[in-house]
């Protein structure tokens, strides 16, 4: 279950969404954009299909985009600061992104100062996320795909469209699969059932909407939710917080 203490938004520039937030949960969830996270206290233990490990304050660790992963605080809370760098920014850093922890080193001191210091600049958290970036920089082929080709496939109808609604019966009809071999292929290279892949993906376009200026009755309808508190309750299922928290306090954390 996502428990999430406190959590503020900031949007210093379109393809640059921050976070500040303590948490002692998250269940499993996915971002359309690559996540950077810094722990400013305590501890966690973060999982995915990629890796998984322990987190401490003063760490930095990085999430690919549309990577399904979880955390768990093992003190009472876990403080951090999270940047959505969008893809053109991150492109314009390092070609490959592979998902590690920097653990103190001296790019993530310089992060982790920069998002605490009360009146920092913006463009001094983006030179020193610029820097942290490139120390995560990987050669074009180096991070395997975790994915088949039937998960790969399912993933990209449900990427490219994710307002139209399609049963898990339509994917495998469309990819030329038996559905319960479509939801076990599926679940194992991601750690999510098709359906529930889906629902995410529609809420992290939801985020993207709302930081562009979207109201959010129009956003639940365009992505086809059933209503506003539909679209209300899958919001805090990832973020732990409604999404007018989000429109509220777009500005400075």
């Amino acid at each position: 279950m996502t428990r999430v203490e406190a959590m503020a938004f900031a949007l210093p520039r379109p393809d640059l969404l921050r976070a500040r937030a303590a948490a002692s949960s998250f269940d499993l969830h996915l971002h359309s954009t690559c996540s950077v996270v810094a722990l400013r206290s305590g501890a966690a233990e973060v999982r995915s299909r990629r890796w998984s490990g322990t987190v401490r304050a003063g760490d930095v660790f990085v999430v690919s985009p549309f990577e399904v992963h979880a955390a768990t605080s093992t003190t009472e809370a876990t403080g951090y600061e999270v940047l959505y760098p969008s893809t053109e920014f991150v492109a314009g850093c390092v070609p490959v992104v592979r998902t590690q922890v920097v653990s103190r080193r001296r790019e993530s001191r310089d992060l982790i100062d920069a998002l605490s210091t009360p009146g920092a600049d913006d463009a001094s958290v983006e030179a020193c996320l610029r820097a942290l970036l490139q120390t995560c920089e990987a050669p074009a082929g180096a991070v395997p795909p975790t994915d088949g080709a039937v998960a790969r496939a399912a993933r990209s109808l449900i990427e490219e469209d994710c307002t139209r609604t399609l049963r898990t019966e339509d994917l495998a009809r469309a990819i030329g699969v038996h559905p319960s071999h479509l939801t076990r292929a599926f679940t194992s290279a991601t750690g999510v059932a098709p359906q529930t892949y889906a629902r995410q993906v529609r809420v992290a376009k939801a985020r993207e909407l709302i930081c562009a200026g979207v109201a959010l009755g129009e956003v639940a309808q365009v992505l086809g939710f059933s209503d506003q508190p539909h679209l209300t309750r899958e919001f805090k299922k990832v973020y732990g917080v409604p999404p007018g928290a989000l429109a509220r306090s777009i500005g400075p954390v």
